[in-house]
């Protein structure tokens, strides 16, 4: 059996962040900026966003503008929903969602599987903070631990394995819902 490791996610990633704190100044057409209510079933969803200006998306650090193999993970209300951002698309969002950038320690889609892990969330559950709108900070995400297979091919062949799954299951429901109209 393949060695497995136990890794801080601040070990496995470049860096751990999350959206401008600031108010973005709305636009009536731009960059969308997405807030946690664009964010369904583990997917961006473009619809109904505001826009900002493209002078503000590129004033933005670097590292709070999504790009392809990053991770979104929702901290504050409906914490606890990874986004795997699978395409190069511009668009920022709000403080209450964080960006995971993967390093080479570990393939970016297995990552992705981790966070949707069902233990992650109950740990995470756990260090949330806060009554009304519970909260992951982000130094308890980077401190959140995580079990890997050593070797990246390892970790590839296994996200080869479950992306399939999950190409699958988007098909059924494709056929189911036209199926239902």
């Amino acid at each position: 059996m393949e060695e497995w490791i136990r890794i801080k996610l601040s070990d496995c990633c470049e860096s751990i962040s999350d959206g401008d704190h600031m108010p973005p100044p709305k636009v009536s057409d731009g960059v969308p900026f997405i807030t946690i209510s664009n964010i369904k079933n583990n997917q961006v969803n473009l619809t109904d966003t505001f826009f900002v200006s493209q002078d503000y998306y590129e004033a933005l650090d670097e590292k709070r503008k999504p790009r392809k193999g990053d991770i979104l993970y929702t901290v504050v209300g409906t914490f606890g929903i990874p986004v795997y951002i699978n395409a190069d698309s511009r668009f920022i969002f709000q403080r209450h969602i964080a960006i995971l950038r993967p390093n080479d320690k570990v393939d970016s889609r297995f990552l992705y599987y981790c966070l949707l892990n069902p233990a992650f969330y109950r740990i995470a559950d756990q260090l949330a903070i806060g009554a009304v709108q519970r909260t992951i900070g982000l130094k308890s995400l980077r401190e959140q631990e995580i079990y890997i297979p050593k070797r990246l091919e390892e970790q590839r062949r296994i996200a080869d394995v479950l992306s399939s799954i999950d190409d699958k299951i988007a098909l059924n429901n494709r056929i189911n819902h036209n199926l239902a109209v």
